[in-house]
Order: structure tokens, then C-alpha cells, then sequence
């Protein structure tokens, strides 16, 4: 709604622009419904798959290497198509106000560390080193989602970085208790009109869509959703060609308690 005036101030009417959303809004709700569906129905026969190669690796005298190595590829492939059946899981969950955390004791650098110690052989692979620097830091917060937040951003500094090049994690404690943790690579980067959409579902930053880095843009929408849970706030900064820092801050203790929608 826009006010019009006349030339000495007098309001003489007003403009009004009205838009029917509801086939946008119908289309947002059955992609949802279908994310949700589908991700429920991928996940049993992902699971089975799991469990019965499994069962065929144990048998360790009747296999030949070659059947070992095939067996090991179904494995890891399918592990990779499991993650990403939970992370759209975990995305419904968001989107209907279930997604829960819980909280308890820990310390950021542990969490960090593990998350490092997970990425180590990729990043041997990729020919990138992985630094560190941790500090104690006690805060209250769920192990489980925040290691997964701390996996995400790793994950993707590992992929949007050369090899040759490096990943460097801190943790250190806040003044007002909680922590603070940054992922620093010396990547690609990302163009500055680009940072706002980087935690948006399904979003994918223009470097990466060029230079054809694997990903569908669930990681770093999972990651806020984590960290805004636990009362904390995700920041960036970047620049083409130089690499890219994401923040983490996590108070002392969530400040609204779960669940809460992402």
C-alpha cells in the first residue's frame, strides 16, 4: 500500500498492490509433504542395504578382494544416500516446528576435536591441511546436533578448498560463558551478494554450481538451524578467491528450550 499526495501534501488516495499467493503457498506445503515421504520410504531399504553388506563383509574367508572392494563401494555409497536422507528428514522436522535438542554438559573443543579427527582422512585424500586451535570451553548444548553443525562446516571448507591449500578450526570461551568457534579455509570463496542465501534450503553459492562441487544445499540450512536452537548465531565472511570463515556462537545454555523450528 502506497500513500499518493497531492503537490501541497494533501493525501488524495492510495495505491494498493494485492497478490494470490495460494498456489505458491500449496506448492511449498506438498514440497515439504514430498521431502518428508520420501524421505521416510528411502531410509528403511537404505537401512536393510546397510545391515545385509555388512553381514557379506564379515565373511572374511569366502570373499576374493575384488568381491571385498565392491562390496565396500555399495557401503560407502549408500552411507553417503542415508546422511542425505536424514538431513532431508531433519529439514521436514524444521519446517513443522518438531526439530528438538538435547542439552547437557559438554566442552566445544571435544566436539570440535571430533569433528576434526572424522574429516582427517578426507583431507589427507584431498591433499589439505587440517589445523587446530581448541580451547576448554564448557557450555550446556546437545553433543549430537552441535557435532553435526561443526561436521557440516569442515565438510564444506574441505570441499571448496584447492589441495595444497588448509582448514583451520578454533574454540575459544566467551567472556559471558559459552563459546565461540570459526572454520577458516583458504578456498574459493564466495561472491558478497551470495552470503545472506548460503543458509537457505537447497541453496547453492555460484562457485560451486560453476566448479561442479558435489552437494544439494542442506549442510549449512541444518547448521543454523542447530545453532539458532541452542540460542546462538551463525555469521560469514568471505571473499572470492581468498576463502571463507563461518562463526559459531553458543551461549552458555540454550535460551529457549526445544524444540524449535529451524
Amino acid at each position: 500500500m502506497t500513500r499518493r499526495t497531492d503537490h501541497d501534501g494533501t493525501v488524495v488516495g492510495y495505491v494498493v498492490v494485492a497478490t494470490d499467493v495460494t498456489a505458491d503457498r500449496e506448492a511449498a506445503r506438498l514440497k515439504d509433504q514430498f521431502v518428508g515421504l520420501v524421505s521416510h520410504e528411502l531410509r528403511t531399504p537404505l537401512t536393510a542395504v546397510l545391515g545385509y553388506v555388512e553381514l557379506l563383509l564379515d565373511e572374511h574367508e569366502e570373499l576374493t578382494e575384488d568381491q571385498r572392494e565392491y562390496l565396500q563401494i555399495i557401503d560407502r555409497n549408500a552411507r553417503r544416500q542415508l546422511r542425505l536422507v536424514s538431513d532431508l528428514l531433519l529439514t521436514a522436522q524444521m519446517d513443522a516446528g518438531t526439530f528438538s535438542i538435547s542439552p547437557q554438559p559438554v566442552d566445544l573443543a571435544t566436539i570440535a576435536a571430533a569433528s576434526l579427527a572424522t574429516a582427517g582422512p578426507a583431507a589427507a585424500a584431498a591433499g589439505i591441511t587440517l589445523e587446530s586451535d581448541l580451547a576448554p570451553t564448557p557450555a550446556h548444548a546437545d553433543p549430537l546436533r552441535l557435532g553435526q553443525a561443526v561436521d557440516n562446516l569442515v565438510a564444506n571448507a574441505l570441499k571448496f578448498t584447492d589441495r595444497g591449500g588448509t582448514v583451520r578450526l578454533v574454540v575459544r570461551p566467551q567472556a559471558d560463558g559459552g563459546g565461540r568457534l570459526a572454520v577458516s579455509d583458504t578456498g574459493i570463496g564466495i561472491p558478497p551478494d551470495e552470503l545472506t542465501h548460503l543458509t537457505e534450503r537447497f541453496y547453492r553459492a555460484s562457485t560451486a554450481t560453476r566448479r561442479a562441487v558435489p552437494g544439494v544445499g542442506l549442510g549449512l540450512a541444518i547448521t543454523r538451524a542447530v545453532v539458532e536452537a541452542h540460542g546462538g548465531h551463525v555469521g560469514v565472511t568471505s571473499a572470492v578467491g581468498e576463502g571463507t570463515t563461518f562463526t559459531v556462537t553458543i551461549p552458555a545454555a540454550p535460551v529457549s528450550p526445544a524444540p524449535t523450528a529451524g
